[in-house]
C-alpha cells in the first residue's frame, strides 16, 4: 500500500491517510495488518492498488513525439545475445583479489567491467 494514498473514511466521511497496525505471532511473523483512519480511529479497507500503464512505454512514445517520429524508438542494446557478455569478470585471464584485481595475461590492474581482445570466456 502506498502510504501516501488518501482515501474517503467509511466512519467519519473525512478524506484521511491510513495508519497501519501490524499484528505479529510468537515468532515474530507478521499475523495480520489491519489499517484505521487518522481522524476518528475508525477501521477502514486498505486501498485498491491500481497499476499505471509502463512508464518504459509511455517515456518512448514521449521521446519519439519530441524528435518528430511516429515510429517507436527502438530500446538500446550492447550487441550480446541474452546471458553473453564480454567483461573481465567472466574471462579465464582473470584473477579476483579483495584489493587489486589483475588481468592473468598482462599483469595490469583492471576492473570486473573492463573488456579486451583477449577474452576467453569461463567454462
Amino acid at each position: 500500500m502506498d502510504k501516501k494514498t488518501k482515501i474517503k473514511c467509511p466512519h467519519c466521511g473525512e478524506m484521511t491517510f491510513l495508519r497501519e497496525k501490524k499484528n505479529f505471532g510468537d515468532s515474530f511473523a507478521v499475523q495480520e495488518v489491519k489499517y484505521f483512519c487518522m481522524f476518528c480511529g475508525g477501521e477502514a479497507e486498505p486501498p485498491r492498488e491500481e497499476k499505471s500503464p509502463g512508464k518504459s512505454d509511455a517515456a518512448l512514445d514521449k521521446f519519439s513525439k519530441m524528435l518528430g517520429g511516429e515510429e517507436k524508438v527502438k530500446k538500446f542494446s550492447l550487441g550480446f545475445a541474452d546471458g553473453e557478455s564480454r567483461f573481465c569478470l567472466h574471462c579465464v585471464n582473470y584473477i579476483k583479489h579483495p584489493f587489486t584485481s589483475r588481468c592473468g595475461l598482462s599483469l595490469k590492474e583492471i576492473e570486473a567491467t573492463d573488456s579486451c581482445e583477449n577474452f576467453r570466456k569461463k567454462e
